[in-house]
């Protein structure tokens, strides 16, 4: 589908360790009876593992996958997908616009695992239940995991699936989006506290009985990962709120930067500081182009005495541009998108002005940290 699988370190940690407490753990002492030929086999314990490590991780991806789809259906751009530590994320550049849209997208995730466990629960079936073959037990694993998968990605926590569910119900019955993203939120963050204290107890003994004690530092890390996604997400529909209420006929610069398209890149580099854009003109001061950090960077810098800014820019009919009337969330989630930091504002097929995402950021800046007068001008 065109969407980039990004693995971090993190999960090659996490594969290991669910591979080695599987083949060093569950497989010899709890999956095979005493008597059972298999229980002392270990190239078998470590095959079983790396299998089931395997194949989880994969359902995992086609969890990430069916949100991807789903939002890419809906004209949402997916940046990524990136396996880590606890699981999948997909990387989706903006929110669905109604909450039907955001249900759906939010709900397939789920759905997907538990499709995906009820298919190991049929192959589980087909061995007759069985939990003495490796095959069997094997299936028998991923048919837990993937249930499980589904279930605690219901928990009614944002920015999980379950609490994305839960802020679609409340954005459709109350109509409010940014106060459904506020109560959901806060159900995240609350579960996320929840998963650290559990975690404290078990390390400490108190939960010996029912978790182990080095199951424990994985509640606890879980917890702090929720929490601190929860409130992240929060800041964020906070920020878009806040952009929303201005337009970009609000927020654009007139005052536009022209080039030639005969000027050397070395001299345009110079005159435009750290982050620019020009608006290549031709005879007519007709615009027919535009260039950025981004064409500038892809020349070497022994090339830009002789490289001309009509020889790279990206011609206007190549550049993403914005309307008078679009809000400034939408903008900021489109540059974020397409990793540019300006965008030109058109109006009768003729640009008027450019938004910059540093004129965004300095908004909700202000926004957020408000300047306190001083004393002497109170």
């Amino acid at each position: 589908m065109g969407i980039p699988i990004v693995v971090n370190v993190s999960w090659f940690l996490m594969l290991a360790f669910v591979t080695s407490m599987l083949a060093l753990k569950y497989y010899p002492d709890f999956a095979f009876a005493a008597d059972s030929p298999y229980r002392d086999d270990r190239v078998l314990h470590w095959t079983m593992a790396i299998f089931s490590g395997v194949v989880f991780f994969g359902s995992i991806l086609l969890h990430e996958l069916a949100h991807s789809a789903v939002a890419l259906k809906q004209g949402i751009p997916v940046k990524n997908i990136t396996l880590f530590m606890f699981g999948g994320v997909s990387q989706i550049a903006g929110d669905a616009r109604r909450p039907l849209h955001e249900f759906v997208m939010a709900i397939v995730g789920p759905l997907c695992s538990l499709l995906i466990s009820v298919t190991f629960l049929a192959a589980w079936w087909l061995t007759g239940f069985s939990d003495e073959t490796p095959v069997a037990i094997v299936v028998q694993w991923l048919f837990v995991m993937n249930l499980a998968l589904a279930a605690f990605n219901m928990a009614p926590g944002f920015p999980m699936d379950g609490g994305r569910v839960l802020r679609a119900v409340i954005w459709g019955v109350s109509g409010n989006a940014i106060g459904a993203t506020r109560l959901s939120t806060l159900t995240g963050r609350s579960i996320g506290y929840s998963l650290m204290i559990l975690g404290a107890l078990a390390f400490s003994g108190m939960l010996s009985g029912y978790i182990p004690p080095y199951n424990g530092i994985l509640f606890v890390f879980l917890g702090l990962y929720l929490e601190n996604a929860a409130r992240q997400s929060w800041v964020q529909a906070k920020a878009l709120d806040i952009l929303a209420k201005h337009a970009a006929e609000e927020l654009m610069k007139q005052d536009l930067e022209t080039a030639t398209r005969g000027e050397r890149l070395h001299y345009l580099a110079s005159r435009g500081g750290r982050r620019f854009m020009f608006f290549i003109a031709d005879e007519d001061e007709r615009v027919v182009g535009v260039l950025t950090q981004q064409e500038l960077e892809s020349v070497p810098e022994s090339d830009r005495g002789t490289k001309t800014a009509g020889e790279v820019m990206l011609r206007t009919d190549q550049v993403p541009v914005a309307m008078l009337r679009e809000d400034g969330a939408s903008m900021l989630q489109r540059m974020d998108s397409d990793a540019r930091w300006h965008m030109p504002v058109v109006s009768d097929g003729r640009v008027v002005g450019v938004v910059s995402k540093e004129d965004l950021l300095r908004l909700l800046a202000a926004s957020f940290f408000p300047q306190t007068p001083a004393l002497g001008q109170r």
